[in-house]
């Protein structure tokens, strides 16, 4: 019999504190990552961190949950999350090797927007007017970021715009999953469809790193296990749509590190379509918040 994990109780500000540490993880992972894939393929960094994500992971959440952990109800559902995180990565960190930290965390960032969207054509839900205001809102400052059609636009900003619907099309399925699968399970089949998946093609991409390389995957592999085990702990105290506008301080810091760095700076464009991204999303969750009540009150 699969073990229980009681869960903790509500704790609003120590979940926000989380979420905050996460954010300065995440972007110093992703510029990391970008030192990486200048010197290695996209896939081979995606390995590495795979590597060192399993090795890290596994322990901890069959620490938590015992033998449950490899046994989802719904196995194709974890392959094929598993597979759309996978590519999402990918994608990402090929944007990296083309654009400034900050342009590719913007666009990313378009990724909560286009879960309303993609929930009206997969879950045929429902969505008011304002949400979907808030859906043009944040398409347009995608588009102010990387104003096709201008001597501006660079082809690499379709990478991220991949990576973030691949994210938000895992994010989807993640909501279907929570009633029968635990989170633990889902971090390790993750880790584990990732590593399956990036060492089958590894062969045809590799090149040997040096120690250099080794270094900085692991410091990758190690912050983005740690986050992730973060967020799970910070989502266990406080709701989703409560977190969601503080995920975006990793902008700031990606903006921070892009300077510091790579000596980027965002121009105005930037800066103006990430705001309209930022406000979008924000209320967003803000809307999302609201609907949790009315069908709680509904009950």
């Amino acid at each position: 019999m699969p073990r229980l994990v009681a869960r903790p109780a509500e704790n609003k500000p120590l979940a926000i504190a989380l979420i905050l540490i996460t954010t300065l993880i995440f972007a110093l992972s992703d510029a990391v990552a970008k030192l990486m894939v200048a010197r290695i393929s996209p896939l081979e960094v995606s390995w590495i961190r795979s590597v060192v994500v399993m090795v890290i992971t596994l322990p901890i959440v069959y620490a938590r949950i015992g033998r449950q952990v490899f046994a989802p109800q719904h196995p194709m559902r974890q392959i094929v999350r598993g597979a759309a995180v996978l590519g999402s990565s990918l994608l990402y960190l090929t944007g990296l090797t083309y654009l400034p930290l900050a342009d590719a965390s913007a666009i990313n960032f378009i990724w909560p927007v286009l879960i309303t969207v993609l929930s009206v054509i997969f879950l045929g839900e429902k969505v008011g007017l304002r949400r979907w205001g808030a859906t043009v809102l944040g398409f347009i400052g995608m588009l102010i970021i990387i104003r096709p059609g201008s001597s501006a636009f660079q082809m690499a900003a379709i990478y991220p715009i991949g990576a973030a619907v691949m994210w938000a099309f895992a994010s989807l399925m993640t909501r279907g999953m929570t009633s029968t699968d635990p989170p633990e399970t889902t971090i390790f089949w993750s880790a584990l469809v990732m590593l399956v998946g990036t060492t089958m093609v590894l062969p045809y991409f590799w090149t040997t790193p040096g120690w250099y390389e080794i270094g900085l995957g692991v410091f990758v592999g190690v912050g983005s296990a740690v986050a992730h085990a973060l967020i799970v702990f910070a989502f266990e105290r406080a709701s989703a749509a409560t977190l969601a506008p503080f995920a975006y301080l990793q902008l700031v810091w990606a903006t921070m590190l892009g300077y510091l760095m790579f000596s980027t700076i965002p121009d105005r464009w930037i800066l103006t379509g990430s705001v309209l991204i930022v406000i979008s999303g924000i209320y967003t969750a803000h809307r999302e918040r609201v609907r949790a009540k009315l069908d709680k009150l509904g009950q």
